[in-house]
This record gives C-alpha cells, structure tokens and sequence, in this order.
C-alpha cells in the first residue's frame, strides 16, 4: 500500500535521491551534465523550501513502508497573466514503482493542496519527449497551454543582414 503524506526531514535523503529521474525527456542537443546540474539544484531547493516555514509551498511523498518511492514538489506561483495558480515543479517516480498509480496519486494530492489554497488552476511543464509523463498528464485531463520552441543557431542557413530586415 502507497502512503502519501507531506515529506518529513528524514525523506530528504531519498527524495534527493530521485532528481536524476527528472532527466527523462529532456532535448537530446542539452548537455547531460548542465541538465543533471539543475534538476539536482531544483530538488534542493524543493527540500530547502519546506523548511523555509512561509507555507507558499509543499512536498509531499510517496512511501512504501520505509522507503520513498516518488514525491511531488507544488508550490503557489504567479502565471504571466498576473493569477496566482498552483505549480507542480517536480513529479518523480522510482522506475521500480512506475505503473501504479503513484503518478496519480501524487498529482492528485498536490491539486487537493491547491484547492484548500483556494487556487483555480494548477500547472506544470515536462519534456517534450517525456511520453509517460504525457499520458498520465492527458489521462488526468492536463492540457497544452504553452510550448517551447527551439533551435540551433547553427542550423540557419541564411543569416539575415541589417540591410535584409525590411522585407
């Protein structure tokens, strides 16, 4: 049976333990180690958050028996329109637990977090080749808000000059 409850100081090893798993579904043209490097500083600063006491923010995990088997990291956040909205960060399952309902179990209590908030809308952002991320977001009935485009400056085959700018 899966526990799912706020993240206590003696989760923090584990839960910090899990941020290579947010790699997953990252563009292939980033660097590995630069990716590695912020996913790891996201999760600290998750952990670090929940000690902050200014409640804007929460952890929670998902516990079988002793061990933590994933965790979500949810906090209050300002959506470019000026609403406050609720922001899951992070959302992490071990692979040795993934397919059971945990994903959703976590998400789910991260919207209750929301609503008690009196939050209307919750958000998140993951890879776009993160596709079981996907399907568990679009069976819980996330859809697309934004999307991010990129490009490699390389790749542009004409450089446009001052002079070409008009057109």
């Amino acid at each position: 049976m899966t526990d799912i409850r706020p993240m206590a100081e003696r989760d923090r090893g584990a839960v910090v333990a899990l941020a290579d798993r947010l790699t997953t579904g990252v563009a292939q043209w980033r660097s590995p180690d630069l990716v590695l490097c912020a996913v790891r500083s996201w999760v600290a600063a998750d952990v670090d958050g929940m000690r902050d006491g200014k409640d804007r923010m929460m952890v929670f995990v998902a516990a079988v028996g002793d061990q933590v088997v994933g965790f979500v990291a949810v906090a209050e956040d300002e959506h470019w329109t000026g609403e406050r909205d609720a922001y899951i960060g992070e959302l992490v399952v071990h692979p040795g637990s993934e397919r059971r309902g945990i994903a959703t179990q976590l998400v789910r209590t991260a919207e209750h977090w929301a609503a008690t908030r009196g939050l209307r809308r919750i958000r998140l952002s993951t890879g776009a080749a993160n596709t079981p991320a996907l399907r568990v977001y679009d069976a819980l009935g996330y859809q697309r808000e934004d999307i991010t485009l990129s490009r490699s400056i390389a790749a542009a085959a004409d450089p446009i000059r001052p002079d070409d700018a008009a057109d």
